[in-house]
């Protein structure tokens, strides 16, 4: 894990200890960090935003290396702090995301399968085929569910009527962890193994766009020509341009829970990042026990970053 010191001039900073060398400069962007929910009993899985502005907080259990404990629900918050269990019945609640419908399809990395959730809360299993410790989801226009499968390093393609088959698979994926996608239709993947993200392409074609710092990234989502990537281990927010440039955005490296600037206050092991309906705000859940080495996911809080 690296310490990581935030430097608030416009001078691009850069990392010598890290292999590749690794150069950001600073993007003031982001106003206050907060915190959204009360401390939730669930481990850091993924995020969603729903049609009415509620986020969606998946459980992953609490250790990543003991899926003994599979976390078993999903959260719903109000942007006021309100939280309740909306839906229960999962194997480690890992990525989830919204199709056009308001269909929540859910990850159960510790059963290697898709759940879906309907707008009333009804749930069912949608797709098993291929899966294998399955987290991101990136849906698309039409549908179709793009599957992180970090079990065996390929993205799944699964239709809406549940057809599964394999979209890529490349020694670069590295146990991916989230999926977003540009307005141009190319992919970019984060890996939860070290600190690349993967540019790929609509044809499959992968390149490594990036390297975070860290060495453990989180999920990631794309915005209006840029996307921003959790860097899990660094305790940080990146911004990202298309081309590759990092900025930091968040966080000042040191572990905690602190709320403030965005680029003086801290995160613990963030994992998750979703945007709100009207793109004012950020939401990311983290780990609220500051004194976990790493492996811990237990307990759970979102915080927000208001954009300026």
């Amino acid at each position: 894990m690296l310490g990581i010191s935030c430097n608030l001039s416009n001078r691009p900073v850069e990392l010598s200890h890290v292999s590749p060398k690794i150069r950001f400069s600073i993007d003031s962007t982001a106003g206050n960090l907060t915190t959204v929910s009360p401390i939730l009993n669930a481990g850091t899985g993924g995020m969603s935003v729903d049609q009415e502005g509620k986020i969606m907080v998946a459980d992953f259990g609490s250790y990543l290396d003991d899926m003994g404990d599979k976390g078993d629900k999903i959260y719903r918050i109000s942007p006021d702090d309100e939280s309740s269990v909306w839906v229960s019945g999962f194997q480690g609640a890992s990525g989830n995301n919204f199709d056009s419908e308001g269909n929540l399809f859910q990850s159960n990395i510790g059963g290697n399968f898709i759940s879906k959730i309907t707008s009333e809360g009804e749930l069912s299993t949608f797709a098993k085929k291929g899966l294998s410790s399955p987290v991101g989801i990136e849906i698309d226009q039409n549908d179709n569910l793009f599957v992180c499968s970090c079990g065996n390093n390929s993205i799944r393609k699964i239709s809406k009527d549940g057809d599964s088959r394999e979209f890529v698979k490349s020694e670069l994926l590295n146990c991916l962890n989230g999926i977003t996608m540009d307005d141009s239709g190319i992919f970019y993947v984060s890996n939860f193994y070290d600190g690349s993200v993967v540019k790929i392409l609509p044809d499959g074609t992968s390149s490594i766009l990036a390297i975070i710092p860290g060495e453990n990234n989180g999920h990631l989502i794309y915005y209006d020509n840029f996307w921003y990537v959790v860097a899990r281990s660094a305790h940080q927010i990146y911004k990202v341009s298309l081309e590759g440039e990092l900025n930091l955005f968040a966080g000042s490296g040191k572990k905690g829970n602190e709320n403030g600037a965005a680029l003086e206050a801290t995160f613990c092991f963030p994992n998750d990042i979703v945007f709100s309906l009207d793109k004012s705000a950020i939401y990311i859940n983290e780990v609220a026990d500051t004194t976990s080495k790493g492996i811990l996911l237990y307990p759970t809080i979102a915080r927000k970053i208001d954009l300026n």
